[in-house]
């Protein structure tokens, strides 16, 4: 499957949605956005993605 969008991360930029997600004191939808932000720029698939969301 092509992947429709590609998401390129600096390390500052992982650390700080991984800092987000750890703390908790956020949104469920805002969360559920930095995993699908951090699974994407590791390379994983839009169906893979999908899947596990």
């Amino acid at each position: 499957m092509v992947k429709k969008y590609i998401v390129d991360l600096s390390e500052d930029e992982v650390s700080q949605l991984q800092m987000l997600i750890k703390k908790g004191k956020h949104k469920a939808r805002t969360i559920t956005r930095t995993h699908i932000l951090l699974m994407a720029s590791e390379g994983q698939t839009d169906q893979a993605i999908a899947d596990t969301v």
